[in-house]
């Protein structure tokens, strides 16, 4: 496959609501340093507007470095599994911090494990994706014991917990009115709408890079142009992820048919490929 259609695959665009959830991390993680204080944070938003990227971004400028005591791992990061459960979730953890047996014990047994191997790898923050899988896919019971557990593990530990999910992640925090105590407001990662000024500029400005980036290898009409960031935004109701999926297949099949033009016609067939929603609409904003 042609190195040009891979333009947009890796690119990282730090918009303003971006900017902010990071600014928020670092923060927390600054003052976690010294213990004192055990708080969590919440990072929602709808499906595709960045939440793991914004994690998985975080995470990569503290990476896990090897000293004469043994790894240290500053921030965790950790998927909530589909089958959500305590004793699952401290699984997670003893796995991603890379000890063995992660699946064998009880729950206090596993607890004792995740607890140590925290304190020996000098960790600071533990991120949890996908955290509305304890609301969505899990009993009532599981939720309360989750949310207990969870308020159990910020106090013992003292990192920073972070979670991440859709809206109804915000149910487990609240389940636990001391938990949510604990928690800072939280940060909101939007869907781009286009009838609010400030969003309508930060969609139309993340489609500007991505114009830049792609125009130095295709001729192709100014995706930020108000027309085609117009269309753009009703094709994906402003979830970036959608956005990505368009330019990536748009720019797959200019590779295959060794092209070096986009075309109206190209995006409107990629957003058929790439987007199940309604039809790609037409017309003027």
């Amino acid at each position: 496959m042609n190195d040009s259609s891979t333009i947009v695959e890796n690119m990282l665009i730090h918009h303003a609501a971006f900017v902010r959830a990071q600014k928020q991390l670092e923060q927390c993680f600054i003052y976690s340093a010294n213990k004192a204080e055990a708080e969590g944070l919440a990072i929602i938003g709808e499906s595709g507007t960045g939440k793991t990227s914004v994690l998985k971004d975080f995470k990569s400028t503290h990476k896990p470095t090897r000293s004469a005591d043994g790894m240290e791992v500053p921030i965790l990061y950790v998927k909530v599994p589909a089958n959500p459960a305590v004793k699952s979730l401290q699984g997670a953890i003893i796995h991603e911090l890379g000890a063995s047996d992660s699946d064998r014990g009880t729950e206090g047994e596993k607890e004792r494990k995740v607890k140590i191997l925290l304190r020996n790898t000098g960790n600071r923050m533990i991120m949890f994706d996908e955290f509305q899988h304890l609301y969505d896919r899990g009993t009532r019971r599981i939720m309360i014991h989750a949310a207990d557990w969870l308020k159990g593990l910020i106090d013992d530990t003292r990192s920073t917990i972070v979670v991440a999910g859709l809206p109804s992640a915000q149910n487990v925090i609240e389940e636990n009115p001391q938990l949510e105590r604990r928690f800072l407001a939280p940060i909101h990662l939007p869907q781009f709408s286009w009838h609010n000024v400030d969003e309508r500029d930060g969609f139309c400005d993340i489609l500007e890079v991505f114009h830049s980036a792609i125009a130095k290898e295709f001729k192709t009409p100014e995706l930020h142009s108000e027309v085609m960031a117009y269309q753009f935004w009703r094709a994906t109701e402003g979830q970036i992820a959608c956005l990505v999926k368009i330019l990536r297949h748009a720019l797959r099949k200019a590779a295959d048919e060794d092209r070096t033009v986009i075309c109206l016609e190209d995006f409107a067939a990629a957003r058929e490929i790439s987007v199940s929603l309604k039809q790609w609409p037409v017309g003027e904003p």
